[in-house]
């Protein structure tokens, strides 16, 4: 399982790629949380009901979700591992994201322009300016530079497969399809005013990108550290909700 999406076949589908994604998840999920129990068991105190002033407190399963009162040794390993949670251990992770990222510029865009000829948003066009107007930097970027289809058969005839796997994901909620007015035989017209949301893309190792994308390669080869990354923050927040 060194490579989720590894195959002899280069031209695999997007339904495939998802699909090997799903199945691989489950087995990363239970890695990271084992690895998230040994982190924390090395904080839990050793037989410290043996000193403890309290008798028969008839506390029986002493892990670290059981509620504890305020004077007892295992509360106080319940905030120690909130501390460290919420400190080193996040540095940790914040750690290994920037060392994925980084792995990005091992990787250069082929100029298919997929990402400027179909972007998607939960988001419609006023909502985006709207969050705009509010300061949120990624909608001021995207509005900036994306406009939205007339209508999705238009989004579809740029894309077919792509656009078919986004709605195939996304059942719950609608979603807008949007592309670059400034592009131009596959190039960025203004290249040199591209804002953040263009220089920096992919901004996401998990994000599904079409199959003509370049940084499909990047993707590959940070898989499984990225869905572990990614494990072990939502463990951390289940963690730190059930411990405060």
């Amino acid at each position: 399982m060194n490579n989720f999406f590894s195959t002899s076949d280069n031209k695999t589908s997007l339904n495939n790629q998802y699909a090997d994604l799903k199945n691989n998840y489950e087995q990363i999920f239970v890695e990271a949380a084992e690895s998230i129990r040994k982190e924390i068991s090395s904080f839990k105190p050793v037989n410290p009901c043996e000193k403890c002033s309290i008798k028969d407190c008839k506390i029986e399963k002493k892990d670290v979700f059981t509620a504890y009162p305020p004077n007892c040794s295992y509360r106080d390993w319940q905030l120690k591992v909130l501390t460290f949670l919420a400190g080193d251990y996040k540095n940790k992770l914040k750690a290994v994201y920037k060392n994925i990222m980084g792995k990005k510029s091992d990787y250069s865009c082929a100029q298919c322009a997929s990402c400027c000829k179909l972007a998607v948003s939960e988001y419609s066009y006023t909502q985006l300016k709207q969050r705009a107007l509010k300061g949120d930097k990624f909608s001021k970027d995207f509005v900036s530079v994306f406009v939205p289809y007339e209508t999705e058969e238009d989004a579809k005839a740029v894309n077919p497969e792509y656009f078919e796997l986004l709605n195939k994901l996304v059942t719950e909620e609608k979603v807008y399809y949007y592309y670059c007015p400034k592009l131009k035989d596959n190039l960025c017209s203004d290249y040199e005013n591209r804002p953040d949301i263009c220089r920096e893309f992919p901004h996401n190792p998990l994000k599904l990108l079409p199959s003509s994308c370049s940084f499909n390669e990047w993707k590959k080869s940070v898989a499984h550290e990225a869905m572990l990354l990614k494990a072990k923050t939502d463990i951390l927040e289940f963690y730190r909700s059930k411990l405060q």
